[in-house]
């Protein structure tokens, strides 16, 4: 039996309505197998199992901005469920769970939150009560929702100051905190040397499919003039990923391998071994793998997936004993993992990696936002934050290799995806993109993610706005001028730099 939803807009039933971003949801926040479609005037989640189970999907907050919202989980029944009123029953149920993780219950500086918690609370008390009138059900708990959701931000921001205040008063920083990502294709000399001059390190990817073009041939010159470069001038790189078994990361000439394990572990083995061999002296890590969990372009098994990282883990520290290795998580909320292939969650294959002796250093992590990709759907800090702490317990550094987010709203006919990406397509964090807005959020969740005792350190994902991964993703505009994201980080890194000193 499928679990079915009325939708409510300002107290009036929708009969038609696009889900986007829409998928079924299980335990922990986990997505799963489910097709999520509108019709017959209901959402409408069907799966093969009769379990309880919640959906996700982009959902307006008014004001507040627009958001993957999820429900709790629901068991399938013959009524419909009100939306509206289970994504503002999943909210509270997640505020007062994070209060008791992050114990602010009997915090005196937190009592001015208990009347907003409240409030919501009994807004959506009313709507419990009104079930029987959806209409103005859904009216409160959208109040509720507002409240929540504004609150939450708030709590996150509150219990992320209260942490980053104790870790930079007990000197628990790293040296090497602000990085940005380099594009090795651009070899223009002002960008390179506002990389080089900037930032504490730099992550400098090598793509087996731009270096190892095909099976015979390699092309490294340009990787070789930014590490001679980098090296030159003393900035600590992150190399990689290595091997990242993306459709963008793969070589063409790979995929007859596509079900020959055997021979893709072969043929990974001797690149990694080239490109270690040719850059041992100037890397101070090594990225080794990324998304070997998601299944996105090569199909492996668990087994596998997890056979693969050791082995090159072990090439590597073979080789290199003092270097530092990186296995990357992406697509950290798991949306892939609802395509209901043989992929693995992603914090089930980090702890597996973690549990299986493995003798790598730390995770490295994507954080791409604000296009309609799975993973790029806009989360709000609550989210965010909610997401980095379940690496709290696996007992390894992270390394925030790749953060991004748009500088526009609208689609940027120059970035990698030559225009397909929308952001108005994919949410707001409080209001439609900007390079203002970019910059507000590049301030909270830097300190969001540094106020986190396990972040080592963070990488922003594009330099400037030369082919950027997002629309507007760069910290410079195309011509190479500072944007005020470019700004925000100078003025993050001046900060945490004179506290250290």
């Amino acid at each position: 039996m499928p679990i079915k939803f009325e939708i409510y807009r300002d107290g009036t039933r929708v009969n038609q309505f696009v889900p986007v971003g829409a998928m079924a949801v299980g335990p922990e926040s986990v997505p799963i197998n489910g097709d999520v479609s509108f019709r017959d005037g209901l959402l409408i989640c069907t799966r093969p199992e009769e379990h309880p189970v919640g959906i996700s999907l982009l959902w307006e907050v008014g004001p507040l901005g627009a958001y993957e919202m999820e429900t709790t989980r629901l068991p399938p029944r013959d009524k419909p469920y009100n939306l509206n009123v289970e994504l503002a029953r999943f909210r509270l149920m997640k505020i007062v769970q994070k209060q008791e993780d992050w114990n602010l219950f009997d915090f005196p500086r937190a009592e001015r939150f208990a009347d907003r918690f409240k409030e919501s609370q009994n807004l959506f008390g009313q709507a419990l009560g009104k079930l029987d009138n959806p209409s103005e059900a859904s009216l409160l708990a959208d109040r509720s929702l507002m409240i929540s959701v504004d609150l939450s931000e708030e709590l996150a921001q509150f219990h992320g100051e209260l942490l980053l205040h104790r870790r930079r008063s007990s000197g628990g920083l790293s040296k090497h905190i602000f990085g940005c990502r380099v594009d090795s294709t651009v070899q223009n000399q002002k960008y390179k040397e506002t990389l080089a001059d900037n930032f504490d390190h730099a992550v400098l990817p090598m793509s087996w499919k731009q270096l190892q073009p095909e099976q015979d041939r390699f092309e490294t010159a340009a990787l070789d003039d930014w590490v001679e470069m980098l090296a030159k001038k003393r900035v600590p790189i992150i190399a990689g990923p290595l091997i990242d078994l993306s459709e963008a990361g793969v070589p063409d000439w790979m995929f007859i391998w596509e079900h020959d394990f055997d021979t893709l572990r072969e043929l990974a083995y001797e690149f990694v071994q080239k490109i270690v061999s040719r850059y041992r002296k100037q890397v101070s890590v090594w990225n080794l793998v990324a998304g070997l969990h998601t299944n996105s372009a090569f199909t492996l098994s668990f087994e596998q997936s997890i056979e693969l990282t050791r082995l090159l883990v072990s090439q590597v520290k073979s080789a290199l004993p003092s270097a530092k290795t990186l296995v990357t998580i992406t697509q950290p909320y798991g949306e892939y993992n609802a395509r209901g292939t043989s992929s693995v969650p992603p914090m089930f294959y980090a702890e597996m990696v973690a549990q299986a002796g493995i003798n790598f250093d730390a995770f490295g992590l994507d954080i791409e936002t604000g296009v309609p990709t799975p993973g790029g759907y806009t989360r709000d800090l609550f989210q965010i934050s909610c997401m980095l702490d379940r690496f709290s317990t696996i007992g390894r550094p992270v390394f925030l290799t790749s953060v991004a987010a748009p500088g526009r709203a609208t689609p940027d006919p120059s970035d990698r995806s030559e225009g397909k990406l929308d952001p108005s397509a994919a949410g707001r964090w409080r209001k439609p993109w900007d390079p203002e807005l970019q910059a507000e959020w590049i301030d909270a969740v830097y300190r969001l993610a540094l106020s986190k005792p396990y972040v080592e350190s963070i990488a922003w994902g594009n330099l400037a706005d030369i082919s950027p991964t997002v629309p507007g993703g760069g910290l410079l505009d195309d011509m190479l001028k500072p944007k005020p994201a470019f700004a925000k980080i100078q003025e993050l890194r001046e900060s945490f730099q004179r506290k250290k000193a």
